[in-house]
């Protein structure tokens, strides 16, 4: 499949790009699904992790699990019942579910490459691309149970896990046989073909051939999320609010990020999103609303942003520009 072919498929030209984050805000044409038109969110939350907007509605009532930025002001994001939205600067459209009928099995079962090519894994066996235009009839992948993660290089390179420990690669053409992981992972990131790591129970790495077995870098929590910026620089965050780094080497101990008095039933502490477009910059997201930065030495304390809901994801495609979102249907910029 060729990116490209869609509205944002040739990777809008940087003057372009300027343009409308000058408040052009072009049409969105989606799936042929209405434009919900929002009015210009203003910065209204300063601290330690940046400036974040008011929130967005993008899907009110929804659970949104997923956003992932390919490019300043082009974010897709997906709900735990399957369905996805673009959000094109102060813009947002329903683009529907990427396949019939979608059980989404994890969390982040959503990924942009570029702005015109993104995969999405919200079903037991079917993966789907959007073309920048909408969503492509989906491939089945017959021996894959229960897609739980999905990451892409570009149109030539996407894996996937399943819930079973089965992974499989698409080379642009078509996908791959099963090439064995190690069980469900939570979320993959790429920065080559030949190099990901996954989020499994424990850190897994791929060098373009096979899934190394998870260690056990993290006894301390779950690990909920990863993101690359480069092949020796990596963060990992997981449910008792700590963040592994990797060195191109090996993944350093569980260094605690976010901490607060635990709540009976409630995993109060928990970091469930990462996003780290450079070596020396990084935004993590809580379930307390809270965002955490990182300057390639050590983390900020907490900026609450959405006081009364959890952040589940966050994506940051450069150093300027991060979306994050929530349970409620709702995305925060900063930029």
């Amino acid at each position: 499949m060729q990116a490209g072919a869609g509205r944002l498929g040739a990777v809008a030209a940087a003057a372009a790009l300027a343009l409308l984050v000058a408040g052009c805000g072009g049409a969105s044409t989606g799936s042929g699904a209405p434009t919900t038109t929002t009015a210009k969110a203003t910065t209204t939350t300063t601290g330690p992790a940046g400036s974040w907007s008011k929130a967005i509605p993008m899907a009110p009532g929804a659970d949104l699990s997923v956003v992932s930025c390919p490019a300043a002001g082009v974010c897709l994001a997906g709900s735990t019942a399957g369905q996805t939205f673009e959000l094109f600067y102060d813009k947002v459209t329903p683009l529907g579910p990427p396949v019939p009928a979608p059980s989404p099995q994890g969390a982040s079962f959503l990924a942009c490459a570029t702005p015109g090519f993104c995969a999405a894994a919200p079903n037991l066996n079917q993966v789907a691309f959007y073309n920048g235009m909408g969503w492509q009839a989906p491939t089945t992948i017959a021996a894959a149970q229960g897609f739980t993660a999905v990451a892409c290089t570009g149109p030539s390179f996407c894996i996937t896990i399943d819930g079973e420990g089965n992974s499989f690669n698409y080379d642009g053409r078509s996908w791959s046989g099963n090439l064995g992981a190690w069980g469900a992972a939570n979320q993959i990131s790429c920065v080559t073909p030949a190099f990901c790591v996954a989020a499994e129970g424990g850190p897994s790495v791929w060098d373009g051939h096979t899934w190394t077995q998870p260690n056990d870098a993290d006894a301390a929590g779950q690990l909920n999320s990863v993101s690359c910026a480069t092949t020796s620089f990596c963060v990992l965050v997981d449910s008792n609010g700590g963040a592994l780094t990797w060195n191109g080497q090996g993944f350093s101990p569980p260094a605690s990020v976010a901490s607060e008095p635990p709540l009976a039933g409630t995993n109060a502490s928990g970091l469930t999103g990462v996003s780290c477009p450079t070596a020396v910059f990084c935004r993590a997201v809580d379930s307390l609303g809270r965002v955490f930065g990182f300057n390639g030495t050590s983390w900020t304390s907490g900026t609450l942003i959405d006081a009364g809901h959890a952040l589940t994801s966050v994506s940051c495609p450069t150093t300027a520009y991060c979306v994050a979102v929530d349970r409620a249907g709702n995305a925060f910029v900063s930029s």
